[in-house]
């Protein structure tokens, strides 16, 4: 790869475009953004991580819908696994509260755990599977290096939300717990799991809804009612929506996938407080091999703008740059382009890149034949399709 680099124009914002989320369901608290979803935006792409993940298996997601059977358990493993938070779970959007010292540790409960067991001052939230990566790296600078101590009841084996496995935030959890010791973070100051057992028949049946699992002002109650109600509606509204703007539909806007862009946020505060290195782990790398004919499909397809054609030296010089801070390592690029020179690696490899990476570097000249401009990677002075016609 070219280790130059190029300045690149910020990918356009999601709020500006009207993006919007809207209930799957009226009576569940899963909202969706459709013009976020991989699956929808992309004939390429076959992305379907929140439907492997929801352990009531009741999403199925293909190329034209997200569908919401019955049976929601409400636990936000779905909006946790999405890369580009299409999906979001009412109830993880929770501020961890301060403490005296860095020595009093941060309990994180779920909702099924009655709010007179949990400890003074825990965090609670739905279930602790549904809660992501970046949500465990914010908590750790949130709370200014508090350990981060999960709950666990012992219940989770007997939970439909752990039928998978007996411990649902394992996976984000180590993943978290690998990020932190990488960035400096000492041992005792990692998130880890805690066993404090309760008694089976202290659990709830099922997930409660916001109102239920936390206690309300009387402005909250009116707000939940008030949001209730748009969610009746807003199925409805939104298919009216729908069919009559299709056929205007412009082509969606570059994604910001915010919980990528507050990890590396987070990530490069850790990074300078320990002084470490961002781990060239979190930058997916890209290569490009000599059979790119600059068509630039890779770029147009690229959903975060992680590729982006480039000109310069007043539009003499064109090609494809690469950002790897905005890649989400979705992989379109390589499935779209005609000649599939592109070849993704999910780890990046050596150090954090800095900015946008020239991938190609075309020379654009006119064809000496014909007078049609062209751009070329070497030195010819006449057009493919010339060339073409020459051979035969």
């Amino acid at each position: 790869m070219n280790q130059a680099s190029v300045s690149l124009p910020v990918p356009e914002n999601l709020a500006a475009s009207g993006s919007a989320f809207r209930p799957l369901r009226p009576e569940c608290p899963v909202a969706f953004d459709s013009s976020r979803c991989l699956r929808l935006r992309s004939r390429y792409n076959d992305c379907g991580r929140c439907a492997q993940a929801c352990p009531a298996r009741v999403l199925r997601v293909t190329h034209t819908a997200l569908e919401l059977a019955d049976g929601c358990l409400r636990c936000g493993q779905c909006s946790a696994i999405c890369p580009t938070g299409a999906l979001q779970t009412e109830g993880f959007a929770v501020d961890p509260p301060r403490a005296a010292g860095r020595e009093t540790p941060l309990y994180v409960d779920c909702w099924k755990v009655p709010a007179s067991g949990s400890p003074p001052d825990a965090t609670r939230v739905p279930c602790l599977g549904g809660i992501a990566l970046h949500q465990f790296v914010q908590w750790h600078t949130a709370t200014e290096g508090r350990p981060i101590v999960l709950t666990d009841r012992g219940w989770c084996g007997q939970c439909g939300a752990g039928s998978r496995a007996n411990q649902p935030a394992q996976e984000a959890l180590d993943a978290a717990r690998a990020l932190l010791t990488a960035l400096g973070v000492a041992e005792q100051a990692l998130p880890h799991l805690e066993s404090k057992p309760l008694p089976r028949d202290h659990m709830l049946n099922e997930i409660p809804d916001l109102a239920a699992a936390q206690p309300m002002s009387r402005r909250q109650f009116f707000t939940g009612v008030t949001r209730n109600a748009v969610r009746a509606i807003a199925p409805a509204a939104a298919r009216r929506h729908d069919a009559s703007a299709e056929a205007r539909r412009p082509r969606p806007a570059k994604i910001e996938p915010t919980a990528r862009s507050q990890l590396l946020a987070q990530a490069a505060v850790l990074s300078k407080q320990h002084g470490r290195p961002l781990p060239a782990e979190l930058f997916p790398a890209l290569r490009v091999s000599d059979a790119c004919r600059n068509h630039g499909v890779c770029a147009a397809i690229c959903p975060a703008g992680g590729l982006q054609c480039y000109e310069s030296d007043g539009r003499s010089v064109v090609g494809i740059a690469f950002d790897a801070e905005a890649c989400i390592a979705c992989g379109d690029c390589t499935r779209a382009c005609p000649e599939k020179a592109l070849a993704l690696l999910a780890q990046g490899d050596g150090e954090a890149p800095r900015g946008a990476m020239i991938l190609t570097r075309w020379t654009r000249r006119e064809c000496r034949d014909c007078g049609y401009e062209f751009a070329d990677s070497g030195s010819s002075t006449v057009c493919p399709t010339c060339r073409k016609t020459d051979l035969t």
